[in-house]
């Protein structure tokens, strides 16, 4: 088939891209990169002369690239609103999309209306007012316009179906008839060198600095000044961030424990990367998450919004330390098992077949 993976979020799509290239397919990648994380991509639809910047010119922009999005058997879109943050020209744009392509899929992952709206009413905590507060410094996100959620509603009712990639956005979609079933975050584990987590004189701990409000960084900070008082001589803490991929997975080599985000039910991206090189992983792991995955437990250690949360996970990985080699295997085998690229490229290819 020839398929087109419209937007990316943390190189998810290039990881089904190349699960799906393994199983035979045509895939083509268009989308902006990610932001700063410039993710690779085959259709750059970012704006190419930033000298020529403006409201204007990054709404018309993406025009030009148009026709090469057209002729294809599959498009699966990340976030309706991948073109532009307003309605205009999102709708323009997705409606020649999908008249111009056999089938259209959305699925849900990052930041769209439905999470902002049922997903904030449905959870018990996440990054909404952190992110709010810290990252956008506004009194409303866009997100929360009701405009822009009968946009997204509308993108959702022209697809072929939405496809959750964890339990958050499960149940954001959750009484939309057009949720299909949830779909693990695919990892290409080739690509991915698993060490056995060697722990040294110190326990190393990094927390990748991003979206400081959504990841709940302000709790890590708070736990690692904690920490860094009561345990100097034993733990490396480590928060770092704003750079490309390849250099923030060479920081990750070099730890035992990753604390992914602190406002998740489940993992993202980074956090099951983490998983895949044996690292022990703090993060989102809700029996909530566990069942939308169809698993019964995880190597990971769940934390919620809250330092002492992180403190005592911390304390509890002290004290055993050398456990820490054999949770970085588990963990490295709970992502084979879950997130392999071909087992979950074949989960998306059946999804497109049957609807």
């Amino acid at each position: 088939m020839k398929i087109l993976l419209l937007g990316e979020f943390s190189a998810f799509h290039q990881n089904l891209k190349e699960g799906l290239i393994k199983l035979g397919h045509d895939v083509t990648i268009a989308s902006m990169g990610d932001g700063w994380k410039k993710i690779d991509r085959d259709i750059d639809l970012s704006l190419k002369n930033k000298l020529c910047y403006n409201k204007l010119t990054d709404r018309i922009y993406p025009w030009f690239d148009l026709k090469k999005l057209y002729g294809y058997d599959i498009v699966q879109l990340i976030n309706p609103f991948l073109f532009y943050r307003k309605y205009f020209p999102n709708k323009l744009y997705l409606d020649q999309i999908i008249k111009n392509n056999k089938k259209f899929f959305v699925v849900a992952a990052g930041s769209d209306a439905y999470f902002w709206k049922y997903g904030k009413e449905r959870l018990r905590y996440g990054p909404f007012n952190d992110f709010k507060k810290y990252d956008k410094k506004v009194e409303k996100f866009y997100l929360e316009d009701k405009k822009n959620l009968l946009f997204n509603q509308k993108i959702v009712e022209q697809s072929n179906g939405v496809i959750p990639i964890m339990y958050e956005y499960e149940i954001s979609y959750h009484h939309d008839s057009k949720r299909l079933p949830t779909i693990p975050i695919p990892m290409n584990l080739q690509k991915i060198h698993y060490e056995e987590n060697i722990v040294s004189d110190k326990l190393v701990i990094f927390h990748g600095l991003n979206r400081y409000g959504f990841k709940g960084t302000r709790f890590v900070e708070e736990a690692f000044e904690i920490l860094s008082k009561k345990y100097p001589d034993k733990l490396e803490l480590i928060i770092d961030g704003h750079m490309p991929l390849d250099k923030y997975l060479e920081v990750m080599r070099k730890t035992n424990i990753i604390i992914d985000q602190t406002n998740s039910y489940s993992l993202g991206v980074n956090g099951i990367y983490a998983l895949a090189m044996g690292k022990v992983v703090l993060g989102g792991a809700e029996h909530e998450s566990l069942d939308s995955l169809g698993v019964s437990s995880s190597p990971v250690i769940n934390i919620t919004p809250s330092a002492d949360s992180i403190v005592k996970a911390i304390e509890s990985l002290l004290a055993k330390k050398d456990e820490i080699p054999k949770i970085g295997y588990e963990s490295r085998k709970f992502v084979e098992q879950v997130h392999d690229y071909i087992a979950i490229a074949k989960q998306y290819l059946k999804i497109w077949h049957d609807n």
